[in-house]
Parts: structure tokens; sequence; C-alpha cells
């Protein structure tokens, strides 16, 4: 066999704009001899994945206990057909945040297809350490920064070897250039760890903190955190020191493909000064980004620049434009959207409302969100790509992972409609329980857009569990019906005048009961597998059981409108679904499922203002 680039081996890729960005996948085999390449190095990776797929490997969960390899005892090499294929992938980034310890996550990313990954922040946590909401099994352990650096490092050097595109940062610019500390915890709660009296602005020098935004007559951090807080934009000293910053960390990290500066996070929280109300904030942002471009420009430095349009920034500027287009991609990231739905079925035209200074109300849905990256079009013509937040806190929500899997189907086709050329998706691997089907969905629709749904449903879930697959699916679907994520969603709880409380819920809940008789069942008779990816994903069911059993309580009581007790039940139910942490840290985020659900657990139509602010 022989592997490489196509243009080693005189091979066409006139069909794509730029090898190096647009992964095609060339296959021209027989039983022991070859071609295998691609338009780029990361697409031979691909490529050769692809044949393995082809011979009958599968790749369903990171790890090897995840994967199928059929070996010369299992398959006859001569039984090997020739293989001719060649593919251009449907969408050009098909991306993850992928800071994790864990270098079979990494090696996943790969094998099914993705190939643009991101670290957001400087110094990531490392949450591994923390065992988040499950201190009462496994109590915190110590992890520095340099820790996070030296994770943030091994990451890097996976993704290079596979040649993957490298997005970093987001956040933290603004005030990381001004000599701020990121990691500051808020500081203004009472009781809390990092409480301050005296207000984090004490740590810092008066020169500091008069370049801090001015908001209600004062410049001091939002919530005590300078992340989150906006700077005085229309001070060009303050702006040629971002500028110099980001400048000088571009040619130190030359490693990195696509450098992502975003302004501060949270909403509503732009300086108010006399000459910062002179232009709209995302003016501001592109005078920042124009003036970092011709920085970049002056030092020889070609890399790739990604600015974002998110929260107050989602209105489009009046006056300014981004100049270099080559340099500039724009990330669309809708975090307020409804996961409920992709598009309306008969949609209304959408409003678009006047900006207001810090006094921003955001659209509620995907279509609403869209309308408002509409009118970016006057001051950026070039690619777009979505930041997605499917794999936070809204997979949680979903107990079986189909409604996901559906939601990002569907939204894959919807960005592909609005030229949006790809999705980077929010948070951190371990998103596969208690299947991975919504990620290798999410994987598969935008890798290949003539998969149906129901094809990808039925190589994965065959894949996993066997001929007898559709058992658990259909008890999956059902099961969906019965406590759907759209009501477990604390997002969509806060949009209800009753919040949880639902007579029709309280009574589907009981009938989640013998599905999971059928689930233990199907565990029980498919227990132990000659395939260790079919005998792993029935030990995944076996704690769906657990979960599904704990969490319907909880929801039950909560449909019934009896708060006290099912936030009574939530937390023994944390802590006894805790133990499994080191046995199913791969496929399960612990702080992340109990901490979003264990607001759920807590909301209730007397406190809902509390939560909605």
């Amino acid at each position: 066999f022989r592997l490489g680039l196509m243009s080693d081996f005189g091979l066409d890729t006139s069909d794509v704009e730029d090898v190096n960005l647009d992964d095609i996948i060339y296959i021209d085999t027989k039983e022991n001899e070859g071609i295998i390449a691609g338009s780029n190095p990361r697409s031979v990776l691909f490529a050769v994945y692809e044949y393995l797929k082809k011979l009958g490997c599968g790749f369903y969960f990171p790890g090897i206990d995840g994967e199928h390899i059929p070996t010369s005892t299992t398959r006859n090499p001569k039984d090997i057909d020739s293989v001719k294929y060649r593919f251009v992938p449907t969408t050009r980034y098909r991306g993850q945040s992928a800071f994790t310890e864990d270098v079979d996550q990494i090696d996943f990313l790969a094998k099914v297809g993705i190939n643009t990954v991101m670290i957001e922040f400087m110094n990531p946590p490392a949450v591994k350490y923390s065992h988040g909401m499950n201190e009462e099994n496994f109590p915190p352990e110590p992890a520095s920064k340099e820790l996070s650096k030296q994770i943030k490092r091994r990451c890097e050097i996976e993704f290079a070897k596979r040649g993957l595109h490298f997005h970093d940062i987001g956040h933290g610019w603004l005030t990381e250039s001004l000599g701020f500390d990121n990691t500051l915890p808020r500081c203004d709660k009472p009781g809390r760890p990092g409480y301050n009296p005296n207000g984090n602005e004490s740590l810092y020098t008066k020169e500091q903190i008069d370049c801090l935004a001015l908001r209600n007559g004062e410049r001091k951090f939002v919530f005590g955190r300078p992340i989150f807080t906006q700077i005085c934009m229309s001070n060009e000293k303050i702006r040629k020191k971002v500028v110099d910053f980001i400048a000088d960390y571009s040619k130190t990290h030359s490693n990195v493909d696509y450098l992502h500066v975003w302004l501060a996070d949270l909403p509503n929280n732009h300086c108010e000064c006399d000459e910062c109300r002179k232009k709209t904030p995302s003016d501001w942002y592109m005078v920042l980004m124009n003036e970092l471009d011709e920085e970049m420009t002056r030092r020889n430095n070609d890399m790739k620049v990604v600015f974002i349009s998110y929260a107050d920034t989602i209105w489009a500027p009046l006056e300014e434009k981004i100049k270099n287009t080559d340099r500039f991609v724009l990330l669309f990231a809708p975090i307020r959207r409804s996961y409920s739905i992709t598009l309306p079925e008969q949609p209304c035209e959408p409003k678009i409302k006047p900006f207001e200074l810090n006094k921003c109300e955001f659209p509620q849905d995907l279509y609403g969100h869209l309308a408002y990256l509409k009118t970016w079009d006057s001051a950026y013509s070039g690619d777009k790509i979505s930041f997605e937040y499917n794999f936070w806190r809204h997979k949680t929500y979903d107990f079986t992972g189909l409604e996901t899997a559906r939601r990002i189907y569907e939204d894959a086709r919807a960005y592909e409609a609005n030229d949006i050329s790809g999705i980077i998706q929010c948070g951190y691997p371990c998103s596969y329980f208690p299947t991975g089907i919504a990620y290798y969905t999410y994987a598969m629709a935008l890798y290949n857009k003539n998969l149906s749904y129901e094809e990808i449903i039925e190589d994965y879930f065959g894949g996993i569990f066997g001929d007898d697959w559709r058992e658990v699916y259909e008890i999956f679907v059902k099961m969906s019906e019965l406590l759907p994520a759209d009501y477990v969603s604390s997002s969509s709880a806060l949009k209800r005048p009753n919040v949880y409380i639902s007579e029709e819920i309280a009574e589907k809940i009981p009938e989640i009961t013998p599905l999971l008789e059928r689930e233990k069942r199907f565990v029980e008779d498919h227990y132990n597998s000659d395939r260790r990816v079919r005998t792993m994903a029935v030990r995944l069911l076996e704690k769906h059981i657990e979960f599904v059993t704990l969490m319907s309580e909880v929801f039950l009581a909560k449909a019934k409108g009896e708060n006290e007790k099912a936030f009574e039940l939530f937390t023994p139910a944390r802590i006894k679904f805790g133990r499994h942490e080191p046995v199913i840290r791969k496929y399960f985020d612990h702080a992340l499922y109990f901490k979003a659900l264990e607001i759920s657990s807590k909301i209730n139509p007397d406190n809902a203002t509390y939560y909605m602010d």
C-alpha cells in the first residue's frame, strides 16, 4: 500500500477551494496493494480510517473498549474486496472543544472525521481533579495552573500529530492583556469560596482599574471577575496594549491555526463613557480587529483570527467593517437559542430590535439568531462557523441522547442552508452516555449530508448492540416521550408559568418503570459479548438504568409540585451515582450533569425569578 498526499500521486484536487482547509478522501486499493491518499496530511489519516471502516472496523466510543477491529481470525484477508472511494466531506469545519487529559478522546475525534479542535482560555481548569459535585465520594485534588498548561501542551501535541486545525483561546484577552488574573472567582457572595468584602479591584492599581468599562458610574469587575468584564474600548492606548499582547502571543504560539479573539463573557456589560457611547460595541470590536490585523501584517504573521457574534455583538456594526476578510472568520454563537426545535415549520418574519446599550434583549430561538447574523453581511463576507452548545448542559437534560441526536442532525442541515461553513461544539468531551449516539450523529451529519438520520441510528446502534439493537432504540424512543429533555431543561422550565408542575408528566413518569425492566432484561441477555464494544455498551446501559431510576423519582416529585422532596431525593441520588465516576469518566461528565440537574431540582414557581437573573 502507498500512503500520501493526492498531489504526490498526481491526483486531481481542483474540486475544492483550499486543499489545506478542505478534506478529500481518496482510496483505490485491491487485496494487498493500492493508494490511500488525501488532500492534506489530516485527510490521509481520515482516508486510512475510512478504509478500515470499509473492511468492517467500527469506532463508536473513545478508546480500545469503544472499537471493533476484525482480525485475521475473524476475517480472511482474501475476502477483502477492492475499494474505490473518493469523497469530499460536506462541511469544511467539523469541530469540538477538546481540552482533556485523556488522549483517547482526541484520538476518537479524528476517527469519526472531526477536523477542528479548540481549547478555550489560556489556563482552562483541569476539572478531572476537582471531582465537582462528587466530593463526598472523591475529595478534590490540587490542580495548579502549571498542570493545566501541561495538559494543554499535551493536547496541542496530539492535535498536531493528527493534523487537526487548532483553534485557541476565546474569552479573556481584554483583561489578561492589562495584567488581570482571569481565573479569579466571583467575590460578591458571602460564604462562597473567593469572597472578598473589599472586591477583587483591591488587588490591582488604580491605573489598571481605570482601563475597565464604566458601568453605572463605576469602573469595576462584573461579579468580581475580570473575564466577565469589558474594557474602555474608545481609549486608543488601552486598545494598543490589547493588540500588542495578542500579536505577541500569536508570534510565540505559531502552532495555532485560528486564534479566537472574543470580548468579555456575559451580556449588557459594555462601557458607558461618553466616548464609548459614540459607537456600538460591535463597531468598537471591528476597530480592534482591524488594528490587530494591521499589527500582525506588519509582523508578517498570517495566522487566522476568529471574532464572535455573541451576546451584545449579535448586533452588526453600524459604521465599521472588516478590512481584510482573508484574515478573519466569524463565529456565530447562539447561546440563548432553544434546543427544543431547530427552525419553525412556518416561521414568522423575525423582528430585529434596535441596539440599546446595556439593555439588550436577545432572540430565544435559532431562527431569530440567524436573522441577526444576516445583518453582519454588510460588515464581513468571509467564512462563518457556528459555536454550538449541544454538548454543554443541554445534553444533561436528555436521558437517552436521541433528542440531542435529532436536533443536531437538523441543525447541520439548517446551518448549511444558511451558508455557515461548520460547527465547533462548546464543552468538554465525555459525551457518550448512555451511548454515543448524539456525538456520532453530530460527526456523521457534518461529514456526509447524504446519510439519513435512520441510517446513522442503525449504523451506530447495530454496531454497539448487535442484531437486537432495535429493542434498546425503541426503549429510548418511548423514554424520551415520557420524560422529554424540554421538560427537564431549566431553561425551558423558566419559560413555563408553572415551571415544573405538570399533571401530564406526573402521569407519564411511572410508565418509565416497565421500560427500565425491559432494559434490564436486555442487559441480562447481552451482558457479555465476543465484541468488547458491545460488552462495554451494555455496562453503560446498566449504569443508565440506575441513573434514570434515580432521576425519574426526582422529576416525579417536581411534576407533582413537591419541590422540597425533589431536592431531598436529588442529593443522595447524586452521591449514590457518583460512586461510578472513575469507571465511566471517559463517557459521562459527572460534574456537568449533576450541576445542571441540581439547578433543575431547585427551581420552583417561588424562586424562578432568582434563577432568571
